[in-house]
C-alpha cells in the first residue's frame, strides 16, 4: 500500500482509457440552442482499438459528459457534450461552431481526463504523503470535538435510523450507509441543513459522482434549510459548475453563482473550437486562450468558495479545481471544516483520498452493496485503488457508521428478497409506510393472473441467450417477446401506465432487441427500457428483469451480485424475473429461484436433532424442511460418503453446507 503502488495502479488505467473516440453519425438535428447527434451503434473507434472492435453504446456514458467534441467534414468545427444519452446512443451538443456533420460521417470526441486531475494530485508528492495517511483514519475514525451535537429539529418525522446518523458528523470519517429507498440524500439534506445552523463558523464541500446527483443533494440542503425556517441561511449554500438541471432550480436560482456560469460558457466553447494538431500556430493560440479562460474561472471559483459556506460539485470538478480549493486556507490546513462524499460508493479509494486532506471531518454517504467505481484496467493494483471505494475500508460496525434500515419505496415482499440477500436481513419496511393505507393500496395491483397479492414473480422461459456477433452481446428473443406481450396487456387493462413501467436487462444488446419487440407490440416509448447500470437511482411500480444468459461469466461476478440489487430494488409494487433452466443454476440467481420456490412451503419444519437421533440419518432428512439452529429450510442433497448434506435457507435461497458428525455428536450429547 505504498505511494508507489498507488502511481502504478493510475499509470496502468490511464493506459487503459483512450484519449478520443470516433463515432459514426446517423443523424444529426437542431434542437434550440443545442443539436442532438444520433451515433451509428455499431462502429467507433477508439484510441488503440481496431474500429468496429467495440460498439458505440459500449462506450457512452456520464463520463462523455462535458467531453470536447470535433469534426473535421463536411466543414470543420467544434462543441461541448452537453449530456449523453447512453440509451439512445446519442449526444446533446452545446456551443457548436458550426452544424455538426450528417450521415456517415465521423464525430471525434476528446473526454475530460478527470482521472490525469486524480494522478496530478498522487504526483505532487507532499500532498500525496498527506493523502495516503488518510487511509488508515478510514478504518479507525476517531471522535472529534467539533460542537453543539445534531438533533434532527424541528424535523419530528425523521426515522429513528435517520436521527441516529446525525452525530456522524462528529467523526473523523464516517460513513452513511443508504440502502435503496431508505431516504438517504433527504438525511444528508437536513443533516447539513442543521450542520450549518448549528456551527456557524464551518464550512462545507459536498460532492457527488455526477451532475444530476449533485443537484439532488444541493437541492435537498436547500429544501431542509427552507422546510427547517432557516432561510437566512440559503442564501449561503452554492451549486457550482454548468452542468446542472436548469428547470430543477426553478425559484432556488439564488443556488447558482451567475458569474461562474458565465465563464464555464466561455470556456466550452473556446474548447469547442480546438484547432486539429497539425495546424501548431493555431493550437498554441488556442491553448493560451484556453489557460486564460481557466485561470480567470479560478480565480471566480475562488471568491465564490469564499464567501459560501456549503459549495458543492462533483468529484470530477474537485479534483481539476483542487488547487483553487486548496488556496482556500492557509499553510495547507483543511479548508472545509466536513467534506462530504455522496454516492461515495462509486468514487474510488484513490480519488477520495485525494481529495480527503480538504476536510477536517469527512462523511461519506451511499451503498456499497450496489454499483462500484468503474474500472478499466485489469491491473490487480487498479483494482485495489480504482476499482473500490473507501466503504471497503471502513469498519463494519461502530458509532462512525450508520445504516438507514427503514425503506418505503418496495413492498415488503420485494423488501425482504433484497434485504435477506443483500443486507444481511436488516433492511425492513418503514413503519409509516406499513401504516399507510394508501402506501398499500398502490402496491397491492393484479397483473394479468398474477395477484394482488404476489409481488415477485419467477417467469419461465425455454431458451437460454446467446451471443450475437452482430449485435456485440448477448441476446434472447423468447423473452424479450414475452416481456412486450405483458406490457402491452398490461397497458391494455388500463391498471398500469406507462411510466409505471420499467424494463431493465445487464445488456445493451438485449435493450436494443427489448424496444424493438415493444414497438412491434405498439408500446409506447414512454415506457422504459434500459441498461441496470443507468437505472440506479430509478423507480417503478412495475418491473421487468431479463438477465439474458446466466452463464455469461460477468453475470458471475461480484459486479454482477450489485448489479442485481439495483435491478430488484427499482421495483415498487412487482418485479417479474424471466429466467430459464439454465439461468436458474447461476450462483447469484439461483438464490433468488429457491427462496421464492420455498416462500410458499408450509410443512412444519422439523428439529434436524431429532432427525438426527434417529439411525437412517441424514437420508432421512432429504427433501424434508428442518430447523437447525437459527437456520430453517430443505434439505436438497447428500454427499456421496453421507458425511455432509446441504440446506437451502429459506430466507437467503442460498446453500449451507452441514457436517452430519456435529449433529449426530449433539444428538448422542446427554
Amino acid at each position: 500500500m505504498s505511494l508507489a503502488d498507488l502511481r502504478a495502479a493510475l499509470d496502468a488505467e490511464l493506459a487503459a482509457t483512450p484519449e478520443f473516440y470516433d463515432f459514426k453519425v446517423l443523424r444529426s438535428e437542431r434542437e434550440g440552442q443545442l443539436w442532438r447527434v444520433t451515433l451509428e451503434a455499431g462502429y467507433v473507434y477508439a484510441e488503440g482499438q481496431r474500429p468496429g472492435q467495440a460498439s458505440a453504446h459500449a462506450l457512452l456514458d456520464a463520463s462523455l459528459d462535458g467531453a470536447s467534441a470535433w469534426w473535421g467534414a463536411p466543414v470543420k468545427g467544434g462543441a461541448t457534450v452537453l449530456a449523453v444519452l447512453a440509451e439512445d446512443d446519442q449526444l446533446l451538443l452545446q456551443n457548436a461552431s458550426c452544424p455538426p456533420p450528417g450521415p456517415d460521417c465521423l464525430i471525434r470526441l476528446y473526454p475530460s481526463r478527470f482521472l490525469s486531475a486524480v494522478a496530478d494530485a498522487w504526483w505532487d508528492t507532499p500532498w500525496a504523503e498527506r493523502a495516503l495517511a488518510c487511509l488508515p483514519d478510514l478504518a479507525q475514525p476517531q471522535r472529534v470535538d467539533e460542537g453543539p451535537a445534531l438533533t434532527g429539529a424541528p424535523f419530528r418525522w425523521l426515522r429513528p435510523a435517520q436521527r441516529q446518523a446525525l452525530p456522524l458528523v462528529d467523526y473523523s470519517s464516517a460513513f452513511l450507509w443508504g440502502p435503496p429507498g431508505t431516504g438517504k440524500t433527504t438525511t444528508l439534506g437536513v443533516l447539513l441543513a442543521e450542520y450549518l445552523e448549528r456551527r456557524p463558523e464551518a464550512r462545507v464541500l459536498l460532492l457527488s459522482t455526477t451532475n444530476q446527483a449533485v443537484d439532488l443533494a444541493t437541492l435537498a440542503v436547500d429544501k431542509a434549510l427552507q422546510k427547517g425556517r432557516r432561510e437566512a441561511l440559503r442564501s449561503s449554500v452554492q451549486r457550482l459548475g454548468t452542468r446542472f438541471d436548469a428547470a430543477a432550480y426553478a425559484g432556488r436560482e439564488h443556488l447558482i453563482p451567475t458569474t461562474d456560469q458565465d465563464l464555464i460558457s466561455q470556456l466550452a466553447r473556446a474548447e469547442a473550437a480546438r484547432p486539429a494538431s497539425r495546424d501548431a500556430q493555431q493550437l498554441k493560440a488556442w491553448a493560451d486562450r484556453v489557460a486564460a479562460l481557466r485561470e480567470a474561472l479560478r480565480s471566480a471559483s475562488l471568491q465564490v468558495l469564499r464567501r459560501c459556506r456549503l459549495a458543492s460539485m462533483t468529484t470530477t470538478r474537485a479534483a481539476f479545481t483542487l488547487k483553487t480549493l486548496r488556496e482556500l486556507a492557509p499553510d495547507d490546513a483543511p479548508p472545509f471544516d466536513l467534506l462530504v462524499f455522496d454516492e461515495a460508493s462509486q468514487v474510488s479509494l484513490a480519488h477520495a483520498l485525494a481529495l480527503m486532506p480538504l476536510g477536517r471531518c469527512r462523511l461519506f454517504a451511499g451503498d456499497p452493496q450496489q454499483l462500484s467505481p468503474v474500472q478499466r484496467s485489469p491491473e490487480r493494483g487498479a483494482r485495489r485503488w480504482l476499482g473500490r471505494s473507501a466503504f471497503a475500508e471502513s469498519p463494519m460496525r461502530g458509532p462512525a457508521v450508520a445504516l438507514l434500515n427503514e425503506q418505503s419505496r418496495m413492498a415488503g415482499p420485494i423488501c425482504d428478497l433484497v434485504s435477506e440477500m443483500f443486507y444481511d436481513g436488516a433492511l425492513q419496511v418503514a413503519a409509516d409506510a406499513q401504516a399507510s393505507p394508501a402506501w398499500l393500496a398502490e402496491r397491492k395491483r393484479p397483473l394479468g393472473d398474477i395477484s394482488a397479492d404476489t409481488h415477485v414473480q419467477m417467469q419461465h422461459v425455454a431458451s437460454q441467450g446467446a451471443w450475437s456477433a452482430a449485435a456485440r452481446g448477448p441476446l434472447r428473443r423468447e423473452s424479450a417477446e414475452a416481456i412486450a406481450k405483458e406490457i402491452a396487456a398490461a397497458l391494455n387493462s388500463e391498471q398500469w401506465q406507462a411510466h409505471e413501467l420499467i424494463v431493465l436487462t445487464p445488456f445493451r444488446a438485449q435493450r436494443a432487441l427489448l424496444r424493438q419487440c415493444l414497438q412491434a407490440q405498439g408500446v409506447p416509448d414512454t415506457v422504459k427500457v434500459s441498461t441496470v447500470h443507468r437505472a440506479q437511482g430509478s423507480e417503478a411500480a412495475l418491473l421487468f428483469f431479463d438477465p439474458v444468459d446466466g452463464s455469461q461469466p460477468f453475470l458471475q461476478s461480484e459486479e454482477a451480485r450489485r448489479l442485481i440489487n439495483v435491478a430488484l430494488s427499482r421495483a415498487q409494487a412487482k418485479v417479474l424475473v424471466y429466467l430459464s433452466a439454465a439461468d436458474a443454476s447461476n450462483p447469484l440467481l439461483a438464490p433468488i429461484v429457491q427462496r421464492q420456490r420455498l416462500a410458499g412451503d408450509r410443512r412444519e419444519a422439523i428439529p434436524l436433532l431429532q432427525l438426527a437421533r434417529q439411525a437412517s440419518f441424514p437420508a432421512n432428512a432429504l427433501g424434508q424442511r428442518v430447523q437447525a439452529g437459527r437456520h430453517t429450510g430443505e434439505v436438497s442433497r447428500l454427499s456421496a460418503d453421507g458425511r455432509q448434506f446441504w440446506l437451502v435457507n429459506e430466507r437467503s435461497g442460498a446453500e449451507q453446507l452441514i457436517d452430519v458428525a456435529f449433529w449426530r455428536g449433539k444428538a448422542a450429547a446427554p
